[in-house]
């Protein structure tokens, strides 16, 4: 195994749904002056478990969770070349950092590889679970339910109390002991570990000062 210097470094923020990846990886590329890549944006053309449940139960393999087009443009932007974003075409330019979005770490064999530096944020669930829910009924406006007939919040409120109701009930049935069991696979080789109870200024500072401390080498075969 030999050690070579790489003219750009990999960083990837591990963390569970509404732990704060999305937000550390867009302040930290900010701070660095990076280039970013998100997990999330590359679901259209990915492979995934199907039955999360069933996943967990026969051992939480993470490399049933496949991103061939992920990675292929991670290796793109380590190389010098440009990529096109997956979810709106947008020209993506290599810099010296680059920032992604990775819930696995450097646990999945497609991935390890491409990554330098792996970051878990260790997000309390309870936390987590607020920030997802506020999220996703963030686009609800209380502007639209003056404006709204009886039958527009009839209509309105089935569907968030439906959706709510889903969500949790796939929460406590598989959710949380998937987020646990990634969670846990990333801490175990990862280079730092983060309050996720803390602001995100505070952890993007966290994060550049542990990169900057740490020798720009990497391990290639």
């Amino acid at each position: 195994m030999a050690v070579s210097h790489s003219s750009n470094y990999t960083i990837a923020v591990s963390s569970v749904s509404g732990g704060g990846k999305t937000t550390l990886v867009k302040r930290a590329a900010d701070l660095l002056r990076g280039t970013t890549l998100f997990f999330d944006d590359y679901a259209s053309v990915s492979e995934y478990p199907q039955d999360i449940k069933k996943w967990v139960e026969d051992g939480a393999d993470v490399n049933e969770w496949k991103t061939p087009k992920f990675a292929q443009d991670l290796a793109a932007l380590r190389r010098g070349d440009r990529v096109v974003s997956p979810v709106d075409g947008a020209s993506v330019v290599p810099s010296e950092f680059i920032v992604i979005e990775e819930p696995m770490g450097r646990e999945r064999t497609e991935m390890a590889d491409l990554i330098d530096f792996v970051v878990v944020i260790d997000t309390p669930l309870e936390i987590a679970l607020a920030r997802r829910l506020l999220r996703d009924l963030g686009s609800i406006s209380f502007e639209n339910f003056e404006k709204a007939t009886k039958e527009q919040l009839a209509e309105g409120a089935v569907k968030t109390v439906t959706y709510l109701t889903d969500y949790l009930n796939g929460y406590l049935d598989a959710g949380r002991r998937l987020y646990m069991a990634v969670q846990e696979l990333a801490k175990e080789n990862c280079d730092l570990v983060l309050d996720g109870s803390l602001c995100v200024d505070e952890l993007a500072q966290q994060l550049v000062t542990a990169v900057e401390d740490k020798p720009r080498t990497k391990s290639t075969m």
